[in-house]
């Protein structure tokens, strides 16, 4: 009998809980299925009528679902910038900010035999960054300018682990960053081995 009291009690409960919860409809809205529904909807949406007109509305934002992913299904930040899915504003106060874009690559020499050299471009970094973001804060302006720079400390948050790991791709993408050996230079590796 006891068992049966709480049984019933439990039900009670149960059924009050579930009329007192508003329920949540949601229907699912299927012309945003591809990132081309989307753009075409709030980018290209043309008035039928003269009262449908509406003053211009600043761009909206693009579902986080829709933007490219990576190997690694990771959103590819430098990816959308090239499709031009997203244009990110040089700065939060003020458009007056903005660097130019800098197309230098530097190659930083790796510590360990290893793995291979790093090739840092500096185009997908100063396209969205100011050159002070980075510079002499955290780098020194300057080839070799951070000869104490390695991995552990940038897997412990400083120098490129600023960024990468937080807001820009993880630092478990090792290629991304490091050179991609040639066959031949493999095989000569193995052969010194």
């Amino acid at each position: 009998m006891k068992y049966f009291l709480q049984f019933f009690i439990y039900i009670i409960f149960l059924f009050f809980y579930l009329i007192t919860t508003p329920s949540i409809a949601v229907e699912e809205d299927t012309s945003y299925k591809s990132l081309k529904n989307y753009m075409d909807h709030f980018y290209n949406y043309k008035p039928e009528k003269k009262d449908e007109a509406k003053p211009p509305q600043p761009p909206r934002s693009i579902p986080i679902t829709l933007l490219p992913r990576d190997k690694y299904g990771l959103i590819d930040w430098a990816e959308s910038i090239r499709s031009s899915i997203i244009s990110p504003l040089p700065s939060l106060n003020s458009p007056k900010e903005e660097d130019d874009s800098i197309n230098l690559v530097v190659f930083i020499k790796s510590k360990k035999k290893f793995m291979t050299d790093v090739r840092f471009p500096h185009s997908i970094h100063t396209y969205w960054l100011s050159c002070k973001n980075c510079h002499p804060g955290i780098f020194v302006e300057k080839a070799g300018g951070n000869p104490e720079m390695t991995m552990w400390d940038i897997l412990k948050g400083e120098y490129c682990g600023r960024c990468h790991g937080k807001v820009a791709f993880p630092l478990t993408e090792c290629y991304r960053c490091h050179m991609d050996r040639t066959p031949q230079k493999k095989a000569e590796e193995i052969k010194n081995e």
